[in-house]
């Protein structure tokens, strides 16, 4: 057996970096493609289960994102439905319930895109490995704890046999990780309530957005928020989620800038006329102010 997903691993990687990066998402994106090694552990680790024309190995290539805040992993799952065929029979969401503190895992598979099947299919060969890729959802405070339980705990069941105490007390280090999410993102909520009070509109719009764009606004606009409050206020309310889905959409896409952000805004929502007359013609004819 001599085979390398790799590349395709890599090629994926760049494909689902770009879709998060075209709307701000703050993130980080890693791919591994499995080695013969691992390939033939899995294969030998339950001799029978996978076989040309029965099960097949769905996650040949593993793509993970970690994202800075925990609320973005359901907009990231989002996203990728649109641009990828989920194989939801194949996907795992496991949510905790609301009375107990556990792992929230998303587990999604995909299809391979068709200007990356030749590649894999070559990679495949005689291998019962299925034409999908796997890619795991999570928080990014959550990253470093799935990593510590997946090679010391995961990996080394016969080791925890017995102890349940210790078991449950690693598992309650994700109560923790939970409320820190919680706090660090009132945090950034009230530092940008703190910065509209005090005017500060460009810093207001990106703790506000909380997404991957230049901290700076243009004198226009500033000067437009000072002399009328309202607007600020309309901006500080933005709901963040629709932004983001209705950016991703946009064919070809926007830069990404505060200027921008506050311009598909007021077209989403506010309607301010002086905002309009400010709009460049391009950026309107993108968001469909002219049309």
């Amino acid at each position: 057996m001599a085979t390398n997903f790799k590349h395709t691993a890599e090629k994926l990687r760049r494909n689902v970096e770009s879709i998060l990066q075209r709307v701000g998402i703050l993130c980080r994106v890693f791919a591994r493609g499995k080695d013969d090694k691992s390939l033939e552990k899995k294969l030998s680790k339950e001799k029978g289960k996978y076989s040309i024309g029965g099960k097949l190995i769905q996650d040949a290539i593993g793509i993970r994102v970690a994202v800075y805040f925990s609320e973005d992993v359901e907009i990231v799952a989002a996203l990728l439905h649109k641009e990828f065929t989920h194989k939801e029979a194949s996907s795992t969401v496991d949510l905790p319930r609301n009375d107990q503190f556990a792992v929230t895992r998303h587990n999604l598979v995909f299809q391979v895109p068709s200007e990356d099947m030749a590649d894999m299919q070559r990679d495949i060969g005689k291998l019962p490995i299925d034409c999908t890729f796997e890619v795991q959802l999570r928080s990014i405070l959550s990253e470093g704890w799935h990593e510590v339980e997946h090679d010391l705990r995961y990996k080394s069941k016969e080791n925890w046999v017995g102890q349940d105490d210790l078991s449950r007390a690693l598992n309650g280090i994700i109560a923790t990780i939970e409320t820190s999410e919680w706090t660090m993102r009132k945090i950034f909520d009230d530092l940008a309530y703190r910065n509209y009070k005090s005017k500060k509109w460009a810093e207001m719009l990106h703790n506000r957005i909380r997404m991957r764009t230049a901290p700076n606004l243009s004198e226009e606009l500033c000067l437009l928020f000072n002399s009328d409050p309202d607007i600020a206020k309309s901006l500080f309310r933005l709901n963040r989620k629709e932004l983001i889905f209705f950016l991703n959409q946009l064919r070809p896409t926007l830069p990404l800038t505060l200027d921008n952000v506050v311009y598909v805004w007021n077209h989403l929502k506010i309607s301010d006329e002086r905002i309009k007359k400010l709009t460049p013609d391009y950026i309107a004819n993108t968001i469909g102010i002219n049309s």
